[in-house]
């Protein structure tokens, strides 16, 4: 009769989350060399896998035995490795696909940014002002070439996220939907395909718009659709009824975020909505990603994630009165405003 598996001691469940940053970057490595793609068609032994991806045998073997003892991956009878549910998301034609994500965790400017946690605890300012004199954007603007993996992991992670936030509200019932600095337009095509009598207004800035209009993710809807450039800080567009915001709001502190918002409310016809899609960090000592992902929002932009109250407080701020949370099949909320 088989024991009863037990808890590690205290410190060796510390020891077991300090090593998670190796966990990790063994992920990360095999995102780099495609591993999940070429399982795609099938198991494979190492010595294959070697090959396809021009690395030495044995080392290979070590990384896909690493990665398969936390379920990414899994190693055969026979000692060839096969795909998991967790392994699946890492191909890069997956839908979602985290592949890109894996590689920016482990990009060089974001490992660098993550060792100032100490010095942005002690200043409150974001890592980039300590490495590159500038805000993280303004870095970003002038260095394309090194953010090609947070680009490609932001528009991958909007691909799924999107689909749930159509899943999780009725937008059929807006006229004029206003996506504030929506990228490349992957959510208000989602959005315009479920509300076909509505028409959108894509906002972002000058250099993002045209990307939009390269990738014509909303060349199908231009009878109902206009692309606009120009600062969230200055003005919005004007006369709609929603307003949405996804993944904005925890990039900025409340200064910022009041103006943001603050725009909106100075272009919202009356009954209008007001719709952030956001973590809400649960209070506390209930365990929730959002909590570790506001320490990134620290680092990174200088932003954060917030509370139910921190919400209805900014949006009091703003002109808007939190009406309600609506949760959807992801971590993120839909956080519903109306103007008063």
């Amino acid at each position: 009769m088989s024991q009863p598996a037990q808890s590690p001691p205290p410190h060796v469940a510390l020891l077991q989350m300090i090593l998670g940053k190796w966990v990790s970057s063994a992920i990360s490595a095999a995102a780099h060399f495609a591993i999940a793609d070429h399982l795609e068609s099938g198991p494979k032994s190492p010595k294959e896998l070697a090959t396809l991806t021009g690395t030495q045998e044995q080392p290979l073997y070590r990384l896909l035995r690493a990665n398969a003892s936390v379920g990414v991956f899994t190693e055969l009878e026979d000692g060839r490795f096969a795909q998991t549910p967790l392994s699946e998301p890492l191909r890069t034609n997956a839908k979602p696909c985290i592949r890109s994500m894996a590689l920016m965790l482990t990009d060089d400017w974001h490992l660098r940014s993550w060792e100032q946690l100490p010095w942005c605890v002690e200043t409150g300012k974001p890592a980039s002002y300590k490495l590159n004199g500038m805000p993280m954007f303004d870095w970003m603007a002038q260095h394309p070439e090194k953010t090609v993996n947070f680009n490609n992991a932001m528009t991958d992670l909007s691909q799924g996220d999107s689909a749930a936030v159509v899943q999780s509200y009725d937008f059929s019932r807006f006229e004029h939907i206003v996506d504030v600095a929506g990228g490349h337009g992957t959510l208000l095509a989602a959005i315009l395909d479920q509300a076909p009598k509505s028409r959108g207004t894509l906002f972002d800035m000058p250099h993002v718009i045209e990307g939009a209009k390269k990738t014509g993710i909303l060349d199908r809807f231009a009878d109902r659709c206009t692309l606009e450039a120009g600062s969230f800080f200055e003005s919005l567009p004007k006369d709609a009824d929603a307003y949405i915001m996804k993944f904005i709001i925890h990039d900025w502190y409340d200064p910022e975020c009041i103006k943001i918002l603050s725009n909106c409310r100075k272009g919202i016809r009356p009954g209008g909505r007001l719709l952030v899609v956001d973590q809400v960090v649960p209070a506390g000592n209930e365990p929730a990603m959002s909590k570790i992902v506001d320490l990134e929002m620290l680092v990174l932009p200088g932003g954060m994630e917030r509370t139910e109250q921190q919400f209805r407080d900014l949006f009091a701020a703003s002109g808007f009165r939190l009406e309600r949370i609506i949760p959807m099949p992801a971590p993120q909320c839909i956080i519903e405003g109306v103007p008063v």
